[in-house]
């Protein structure tokens, strides 16, 4: 009897639990186990999702996948890999350079609709959304708008940093943010400058999946996603919404369907088993992954808060350090990924 595959997911920073969930989920249908620690005799798959591992690899023989989704890096992934038996680079773009031995596969990430689907389905009245952090990115026009949209209260903004561009805002978890996504009837997309029309944002499937339609920057959907609507800046003419629970519906069931049918033709172009989706118990380990994560960072940001509200001038040495024990806590419970802190759509 032959033993079961294994997979390594290698990403350097795990910001985007929202892609690994995606991934994992989508390897465990096609039979392999994952192994978390990386092991010396080394596993049948190692699938690479953001960063440069460098030469800590060179000797794996193995199968390698790599998803150039964020698009921050050109990698030589045969020289990281030299003695690997196969590797796959899978973007939506064929790279410029493809170097001898990589084997290009047109596509994007593996996603999973009823990972992220609620039911029962449902759309609440409301402004437009924003879910991401603030983006370093000097004085691009289409944040700006956001910032003026927002300021006079037509645009509801969530994530971290705003308060840049004078705004008071705080992140999510993954499970907060697709609970807002599920009640909404559209949100506003935003990508770097380098991303546009290269690569998709995270906001791009998940969004659409719950019936949200995406107002996006022009450009950036040239490969007919559908609940998509490139607009030329965010303006106030631009704060549209489906206008019934119908049309909704229907965003979400064309969603799922491309995003089915996306899935399960990278699985064939990968060489993997017919992809049926993943089994009820895997699902169910992927959720309670997503629901630790989400108690954490709430956890966190509330111990955060009561130290900032036990921050009036300290009585004592040992208030003080009440304090910065609260604040600590806060910090580390709330340091894992949220939505908008990877740099697909974040």
């Amino acid at each position: 009897m032959s033993s079961i595959p294994r997979c390594h997911i290698l990403s350097l920073d795990f910001q985007d639990l929202d892609v690994i969930w995606n991934v994992r989920l989508f390897y465990l249908a096609a039979g392999f186990s994952l192994i978390r620690q990386w092991v010396s005799s080394g596993p049948e798959l190692l699938v690479i999702l953001r960063g440069d591992p460098g030469l800590s690899h060179q000797d794996y023989g193995g199968t390698v996948h790599v998803y150039d989704y964020v698009k921050e890096l050109q990698v030589d992934w045969r020289s990281r890999f030299p003695h690997a038996r196969e590797i796959r680079l899978i973007s939506l773009l064929r790279p410029a350079v493809l170097p001898e031995g990589v084997r290009w596969v047109q596509g994007y990430l593996p996603v999973v609709p009823e990972f992220w689907q609620l039911l029962p389905f449902r759309k609440r009245a409301g402004r437009p959304l924003h879910i991401a952090n603030f983006k370093p990115m000097g004085d691009d026009p289409y944040q700006q708008d956001l910032a003026r949209l927002a300021r006079r209260g037509l645009v509801e903004v969530h994530g971290s940093h705003w308060d840049r561009l004078g705004l008071s805002t705080h992140g999510l978890s993954y499970l907060e943010a697709n609970r807002l996504l599920a009640g909404a009837s559209c949100c506003y997309g935003l990508m770097y400058p380098y991303q546009r029309g290269t690569t998709l944002s995270g906001r791009m499937w998940q969004a659409p999946l719950h019936g949200c339609l995406v107002i996006s920057e022009e450009g950036t959907n040239p490969f007919g996603l559908p609940g998509l609507l490139e607009v030329e800046r965010f303006a106030p003419d631009t704060l549209l919404s489906a206008s019934s629970i119908r049309e909704c519906w229907q965003v979400r069931m064309e969603a799922t369907r491309f995003w089915q049918g996306a899935t399960a033709e990278l699985a064939r172009q990968l060489d993997l088993p017919t992809y049926r989706g993943p089994s009820a118990a895997q699902l169910a380990t992927c959720r309670r992954d997503r629901r630790s994560q989400h108690w954490r960072l709430v956890w966190g940001r509330r111990l955060h808060r009561l130290g900032h509200w036990l921050s009036p001038p300290p009585i004592s040495c040992w208030w003080r350090r009440r304090q910065w024990m609260l604040r600590g806590l806060g910090r580390v419970l709330g340091a894992g990924a949220s939505p908008g802190s990877g740099s697909t759509d974040h």
